[in-house]
């Protein structure tokens, strides 16, 4: 086994602030070194909306590592508590506080009562685990503030798994909404995409749906405490995973998809990518390689494996869940070769030997698709070289049209220069 000093994931903050930066009412504190706030705040202010960027910091000095951190940690919630009126304040414990022992659990327990917002408190550091643990966690840790009326009848469906900070994100949840909604399938929450309110309300929902396998440890905790049955979908990239995803959806409500609608999408899709069908040819067995997270990542090679013809040489991911290893060993791979969580060096050779022309993955693969002489298509997080204000989905019939746009514009406007010999 080589040794990896250049892993593709994250840290376990990172993960963390990725769930409670999606509540849009809930601010987090990262309790760490300025690197650790620094970081954070640069990634969610390139790669997600600068006009809604809550993250703060402890302000934790060298002097604090020998002296503890606590009372200071304590002025800033209190602080952000009072100026910026939250509903909810997530305390993010970094790696430098959490090997020093610092206590922000019992820390939330003394200051319960005295801020307005509710305050969710955990160590993240980066011995504790990788990115997607964090994620895990964060959702887990929101169940204990969920609340079921019994008064109120039970309806709609909860997405788990949904990441606001991703490329297109708020396209592909209103996309998904409106095929839900077409299907007369009412959403109850998103988590983490909606207000902390809202994930309060989540076990009012029929039915808890993981995106790709995102969030498992939040939907059995509320599978025990509120009796919530959960179901894991694909991730809605291209026309037989949209049309999956609604049919499981359905099927686990005992209702069953409207036919005609589903008939009505595929026509539409038809008629869309007919218009560049050229173009399309021009694409079919192009060898190409994928770079992402598990909950996203073998949906979108098998829908460029399977819908438009292109040879996977590579699937590359950079963050597993707990699906990953179900997903590994599929009866049938969209794929040639597989790799999870590699080093970025033995992930780069292997780009390098696969011939792949074309790279689907993060900002992070830039460097090496200059270098292969590649084109890079980004769908993967982190994306911070590239912004999206058109609302215009990934994911669902309507974001087939826009990422086939992206793929065939990326060929079409290579510069000479960048072509191989």
């Amino acid at each position: 086994m080589s040794t990896i000093y250049d892993p593709l994931f994250d840290c376990k903050m990172v993960g963390a602030l990725r769930a409670m930066h999606g509540i849009n009412d809930c601010i987090s504190i990262i309790h760490g070194r300025n690197g650790c706030h620094c970081g954070a705040l640069l990634l969610q202010t390139l790669g997600s909306e600068q006009n809604s960027v809550r993250v703060l910091t402890s302000g934790l000095k060298a002097s604090d590592e020998v002296y503890s951190g606590e009372e200071r940690l304590s002025s800033a919630i209190r602080l952000a508590d009072q100026v910026f009126e939250p509903k909810a304040i997530a305390v993010l414990n970094c790696s430098a506080p959490v090997i020093m022992g610092e206590d922000v659990e019992g820390l939330e327990l003394l200051l319960e009562g005295e801020t307005r917002s509710e305050l969710v408190a955990m160590d993240v550091g980066g011995p504790e685990g990788p990115a997607w643990i964090g994620y895990e966690e964060a959702l887990t840790k929101l169940v204990s503030r969920m609340r079921l009326n019994e008064d109120v009848p039970r309806g709609g469906i909860n997405l788990l798994g949904f990441k606001a900070d991703d490329l297109c994100s708020r396209g592909d949840l209103n996309e998904m909404k409106r095929i839900l909604r077409d299907q007369g399938l009412p959403l109850n929450s998103v988590l983490c995409g909606s207000s902390f309110e809202e994930v309060k309300k989540a076990p009012q929902a029929e039915l808890n749906v993981l995106l790709g396998g995102d969030g498992l440890d939040c939907a059995k905790a509320m599978e025990e405490e509120f009796d919530l049955p959960y179901i894991s979908v694909p991730y809605p990239y291209g026309l037989k995973k949209s049309v999956q995803f609604v049919e499981m959806i359905g099927g686990a409500l005992g209702r069953e998809a409207d036919p005609q609608i589903l008939e009505m999408e595929r026509e539409r899709v038809k008629r869309t990518v007919e218009r560049a069908h050229m173009f399309f040819q021009g694409i079919y067995s192009m060898p190409v390689a994928v770079v992402g997270e598990s909950g996203r990542a073998f949906d979108l090679a098998e829908f460029l494996s399977s819908e438009l013809g292109m040879d996977v040489k590579l699937l590359a991911i950079s963050s597993s869940n707990f699906a990953t290893p179900e997903k590994m060993t599929a009866k049938e791979a969209h794929y040639q070769k597989l790799m999870i969580e590699p080093d970025r060096w033995d992930m780069n050779r292997a780009l390098e030997a696969s011939g792949a022309a074309l790279i689907f993955g993060s900002s992070f693969e830039k460097r090496i698709a200059s270098e292969l002489q590649a084109s890079l298509v980004r769908v993967s997080y982190p994306v911070i070289d590239e912004i999206s204000l058109s609302d215009l989905p990934f994911a669902g019939f309507s974001g087939i049209a826009h990422l086939c746009e992206k793929i065939i514009n990326s060929i079409l406007t290579r510069n000479k220069d960048e072509v191989k010999a």
